[in-house]
């Protein structure tokens, strides 16, 4: 498998570009926030039936539990001046649940990245 994403000439000369603009962003860059979340299944990624082997070797075996085997989500965000603490959330994420999720674990950390004007 490839180490890095196929990335087109467009793709490659718009981030460029993007980067280019960004560069003399200063002090701006302290109000800025990144965040992200993942899910984590126990017995694998969700939908995968198959995965790729070396044909040379034995292939991996892998069981299934019973009711699925269950997953974690968490959420975590960055800014210059830190780190939100991770979020381990419940069920699916909807609208009202990120809501909440950010209410309880972003807003607290504000503060943090520039009062209210970040």
């Amino acid at each position: 498998m490839a180490r890095r994403l196929p990335l087109s000439k467009l793709h490659i000369s718009k981030r460029l570009q993007w980067a280019s603009n960004h560069m003399s962003y200063g002090d701006k860059w302290m109000a800025v926030l990144f965040g992200d979340e993942k899910k984590w299944n126990l017995n694998g990624p969700d939908g995968n039936i198959k995965y790729w082997h070396d044909l040379r070797k034995e292939p991996r075996s892998f069981f299934s539990r019973q009711s699925g085997g269950g997953s974690v989500m968490v959420w975590a965000a960055f800014s210059f001046n830190g780190q939100v603490g991770l979020a381990f959330l419940d069920g699916r994420q909807n609208s009202p649940k990120y809501i909440e999720t950010l209410e309880n674990h972003l807003m607290p950390f504000s503060e943090n990245i520039g009062g209210r004007n970040w």
